[in-house]
């Protein structure tokens, strides 16, 4: 149990201790959830109202001038945001207004270097909001500097009000990231993609909102995006096609490949007329491809195929418009292309390869070794996550309907089938060995060895 002073962390975070407001976080968010389930009893927006409660207070913590005081000073900003949250009410203010209000107390500091890091903060969440993409700018804004609900936002953009919490989400999580630097060192930025594959990372991030751990998630569609962020350093680990990762990590990135995301989980749909002529692949280094070498052995017609590099978000809209035949990636857009009588499928990866590996989630390694409990605790979540949803696929089903748009049967249908599985993941050197062909092939030279060291890539100290 943590037992430092509150006030010592308070001052501690106030330097940019990110350790420091870990542990705020972990002591007081309890407190501040059981305030805000009080006051907002049945109606499912007390996680919303703590949420918006920290960020207002990270956002202001240089302003408290008594840091001991800071579970009451939090205790008013969360009161502050189940009110509006319940009611309604149009505050139409923003932390200065909240201040001036009495809900924060004033802004001078006894220390000139506290008020600057406050002025700094406060510049960096206006910059961050500038800086976000159109459509989510003019709504954060609404939100955050004029403190209106999602009701107020939907009436004055003209929108649904769904739409605008939608907004409001991905805008969080972007702004979550903007302020990264402002949090000090030892946030694990993770990117990951909507598909089957990667259901661990958005359930660990629904299930345990509870457990404040230092993790910024990040959404792609892109496979190529998301392997460029890894490479440059944008994100700091991702849940990633092995031969992706493997590929990264023999061209000078290194990687540490800490747990398996997954097993299985992947479909080849053909479209319900005509022939298979051009298939879609998610990446030209992807797992689909090693699964499709194993079928063209005992299958040569499909060494023949016309491949494109289709990702797994776009693979039905690609079909309907007839840019391609067909498509091999992962759940659950194979299910919904069955489901939509869009096309059949022909072949399960579990039946190519039974028990294959295709993703895995790779850290960069200069973040493993400088931050290796953050990297040990997001692995146990991760391991949480998967416990809940494996003995409850219908809350898996929700969680993955809910990140990826599909329907919630589609979703249903994937986990309880067992098309992807999630036993055993902690990484093994032979399940790696499967795709050492590929490597051999993308460097030109089938008798090469890899420039690949299997042993240091393959990394069990987190599991």
């Amino acid at each position: 149990m943590d037992t430092a002073p509150i006030g010592d962390l308070v001052r501690q975070a106030r330097t940019g201790d990110a350790r420091a407001w870990q542990r705020i976080a972990a002591r007081l968010y309890p407190f501040a959830l059981g305030i805000a389930r009080r006051r907002l009893a049945g109606s499912g927006l007390a996680e919303d109202a703590v949420q918006e409660a920290f960020l207002a207070a990270f956002c202001a913590i240089g302003s408290l001038r008594k840091p001991d005081f800071f579970p009451a000073w939090l205790a008013a900003i969360v009161r502050s945001q189940c009110m509006r949250l319940a009611l309604g009410r149009h505050a139409d203010a923003s932390l200065d207004d909240m201040a001036d209000g009495g809900l924060l107390p004033p802004g001078e500091t006894a220390d000139p270097a506290e008020s600057l890091h406050e002025t700094r903060l406060r510049a960096a969440l206006h910059a961050a909001l500038d800086a976000l993409p159109g459509h989510l700018r003019e709504t954060a804004r609404q939100h955050y500097g004029r403190d209106r609900t999602s009701a107020e936002i939907a009436a004055s953009l003209g929108i649904r009000e769904g739409t605008v919490k939608k907004r409001l989400h991905a805008a969080r999580d972007i702004l979550r990231e903007k302020m990264l630097p402002f949090a000090g060192a030892g946030i694990l930025r993770v990117g990951y993609m909507p598909v089957t594959d990667h259901l661990l990372a958005m359930a660990a991030l629904e299930l345990y909102r509870d457990r404040p751990l230092p993790v910024a998630p990040r959404r792609y569609l892109s496979w190529q995006a998301l392997t460029t962020d890894l490479r440059v350093g944008r994100v700091d680990a991702a849940f990633i096609m092995a031969p992706l990762a493997m590929r990264l990590a023999a061209s000078g990135t290194d990687l540490a490949h800490v747990m398996d995301a997954h097993h299985d989980g992947s479909s080849l749909s053909v479209a319900s007329e005509g022939r298979m002529r051009r298939l879609g692949l998610p990446a030209p280094y992807s797992t689909h491809q090693v699964l499709l070498d194993h079928l063209a052995a005992t299958r040569p017609e499909l060494a023949d195929l016309s491949l494109s590099v289709i990702n797994p978000s776009y693979a039905i809209s690609s079909m309907r418009a007839k840019k391609i035949d067909a498509f091999f990636c992962a759940e659950p857009w194979g299910a919904k292309c069955v489901q939509e009588k869009l096309g059949r499928t022909v072949y399960f990866s579990k039946d190519i390869l039974p028990g294959h590996t295709c993703c895995i989630l790779a850290v960069r390694r200069e973040f493993a070794s400088r931050h290796g409990g953050v990297v040990r605790d997001y692995v146990r979540t991760l391991t949480a996550a998967r416990d809940r949803i494996r003995s409850d696929p219908a809350l898996g089903a929700n969680i993955l309907a809910a990140c990826t748009g599909v329907a919630r049967d589609v979703a249903h249908s994937v986990l309880s089938g067992r098309l992807v599985t999630f036993d055993d993941l902690r990484p093994r050197r032979e399940r790696m060995e499967v795709f050492l062909p590929i490597m051999r092939h993308a460097s030109g030279n089938a008798a090469a060895p890899p420039a690949l060291d299997l042993d240091r890539f393959v990394c069990p100290d987190f599991a």
